[in-house]
């Protein structure tokens, strides 16, 4: 385990890749949100020469009148693999936050020979105990759908337009399995947002940790890291052996 917080502070802007290696970064969001939750990164990652595929998961954010109970995980794995089918992506880091990391578990067979990297930023994961991969005990209305109430951002951590801009999620996208079993050969990352730890994603955590397959790292941040920590997680998206 390598604690990234007193390191990543005195951190300089990431270093361009070298010429030829600009492998292409997807971007993958959680429950509630949309595309732009990655605002706070996008342009640090793109200063530092990498091209930035940011996906606007249905019913979510640019597409965000779609949104209803219909909605589907496998609606999300297909938004993923579109957005690789549509810019013919190779050698990509994929990224997933939260809820996201059920989506780009799922969609990892079908795009499998254009990945390179996996990160999870503080998400859904196929790691620890079997029953962590079931849907989780949220309230949902009589409509079908759960509203904004889990991880709720710390006051100052964003603006108000974060919360304007939120959807209610879709119950059905977390009834749905997602575990998939990822290889020991990928490149396989879990960041763990310690500072205020969830329940819900510290069975993960703690699998990753003792999981020699996998590559563990810790931000002294709270669930939304990219916006409290937005230098450091640019950090190990480029680059988590040397962050």
């Amino acid at each position: 385990m390598r604690t990234l917080s007193a390191t990543l502070n005195a951190r300089q802007a990431p270093v361009s890749p070298a010429a030829g290696t600009a492998a292409p970064i997807v971007l993958v969001h959680g429950a509630w949100v949309g595309e732009w939750c990655w605002e706070p990164i996008v342009g640090l990652l793109e200063a530092a020469g990498r091209p930035v595929h940011v996906v606007s998961l249905t019913g979510h954010g640019a597409r965000r009148s779609e949104s209803g109970p219909h909605i589907t995980l496998g609606d999300h794995v297909a938004d993923v693999v579109a957005m690789f089918d549509e810019h013919d992506l190779v050698e990509a880091t994929l990224v997933g936050h939260s809820y996201g990391g059920r989506v780009i578990t799922r969609a990892w067979p079908q795009v499998a020979t254009r990945v390179r990297r996996m990160i999870y930023l503080d998400a859904h994961a196929p790691l620890g105990p079997a029953d962590a991969a079931g849907a989780e005990p949220y309230e949902v209305d009589d409509d079908g759908l759960i509203a904004f109430t889990e991880f709720v951002p710390s006051e100052g951590v964003v603006d108000a337009a974060f919360f304007e801009r939120l959807v209610p999620q879709s119950a059905r996208t977390l009834a749905e399995p997602f575990r998939v079993e990822l290889p020991a050969s990928l490149d396989k990352t879990f960041v763990h947002a310690s500072a205020e730890p969830s329940g819900q994603f510290q069975s993960y955590a703690e699998a990753a940790r003792r999981d020699p397959a996998w590559r563990y790292l810790e931000v002294q941040a709270t669930h939304w890291l990219m916006y409290t920590h937005p230098h450091e997680v640019t950090a190990i998206i480029l680059d988590p052996d040397h962050a």
